[in-house]
């Protein structure tokens, strides 16, 4: 049986999210991503590189699915508070319903935990670059624009923070609750000389 032609990252990408999804990091390799995509290791490591260029790659993509999810709840946001407790709210959503990430933030946290912290830069600047984008964007909202970027990260990292991190009882906030929680956090510094709208 011929292999299938790759002409792009995504067949590969493609393979190793449901590999992810399904065995997570641990249960992962370059050869395991391969077999799954139906081509040779060799193609893998062009395409995309070795496991933890995979697992980046892959958690990007999956990223870039909840900003869009993210940016459509600010785009419809009257007020700060608004829009920073939609975004919290609809990013733990979205990541307890992403069959990847809501792997690699629960049962492969340990593993996960290098690429969403000590390595979170390019995440949390693809993060605050789509979402003070959406933000500026949102027609009906006003904001101090030179916090925005300073807000979107503050709600990122309470975003990564949630995920990585239960509360002292083991709990977690609901994503509705943690919206709310964020929004009283960070929203007052998105409107003019602070005061929450």
């Amino acid at each position: 049986m011929p292999r299938p032609r790759v002409t792009e990252s995504g067949t590969v990408l493609d393979a190793a999210a449901r590999r992810l999804a399904s065995h997570g990091i641990a249960g992962t390799s370059v050869d395991d991503v391969a077999q799954e995509a139906g081509v040779s290791r060799a193609t893998v490591y062009r395409y995309v590189g070795g496991k933890d260029d995979i697992v980046q790659a892959v958690i990007g993509r999956e990223a870039d699915d909840v900003l869009a999810r993210v940016a459509a709840a600010i785009s419809t946001s009257t007020s700060p508070h608004e829009a920073i407790a939609g975004a919290v709210s609809t990013a733990l959503t979205a990541i307890a319903g992403n069959p990847v990430l809501a792997r690699l933030t629960s049962s492969d946290l340990r593993e996960t935990l290098p690429f969403i912290t000590a390595d979170s830069g390019l995440l949390v600047d693809r993060c605050v670059s789509t979402l003070s984008n959406a933000m500026r964007a949102a027609p009906e909202l006003a904001v101090d624009d030179r916090a925005v970027e300073r807000a979107i990260e503050e709600a990122t990292r309470f975003v990564l923070t949630h995920v990585t991190t239960p509360r002292r009882d083991g709990s977690r906030l609901s994503p509705p609750d943690a919206g709310t929680r964020a929004a009283s956090l960070i929203a007052p510094m998105l409107s003019p000389r602070g005061r929450q709208q």
